[in-house]
């Protein structure tokens, strides 16, 4: 799934388990996050996931888990038209990169949903996969 396609039915996500593309960007003051510039159609929700990291909860993959190459590459090829990586003077390009995020969704509520609609929750960088354009 796309960071748009679980922005547009958090509530059926809720709970779920999922592999999320999307821009993966690190903010040293705002932790990390999956996300994209606009949807299309519009998602109700702001296209952002907060990545959770929790080694002990979180959802391990699936032992035959493995990404579909075809739908990969045409999802990735959409959200590419809609979002941009920063581009930053100083620092590293690791800021803001492609990636693929597997975890269960879980929704936010009240005030600390305002930024951030629901968080991704992550075991850890085993299942972070990051992609290049050029893949």
């Amino acid at each position: 799934m796309t960071v748009c396609e679980v922005a547009r039915d958090l509530a059926g996500e809720e709970g779920k388990e999922v592999a999320v593309l999307g821009r993966y960007s690190f903010r040293t003051n705002g932790g990390r996050s999956l996300n994209e510039q606009a949807c299309d159609p519009a998602a109700a929700a702001p296209p952002q996931l907060n990545l959770v990291e929790d080694s002990k909860d979180a959802p391990k993959p699936p032992g035959n888990f493995e990404l579909d190459a075809a739908v990969l590459r045409h999802k990735f090829a959409d959200v590419q038209k809609r979002t941009q990586l920063g581009k930053f003077r100083f620092g590293t390009p690791d800021y803001d990169r492609w990636a693929v995020v597997y975890g269960r969704v879980e929704a936010r509520k009240g005030a600390d949903a305002a930024k951030f609609p629901a968080n991704l929750l992550f075991r850890g960088d085993g299942v972070v996969v990051f992609l290049r354009p050029d893949q």
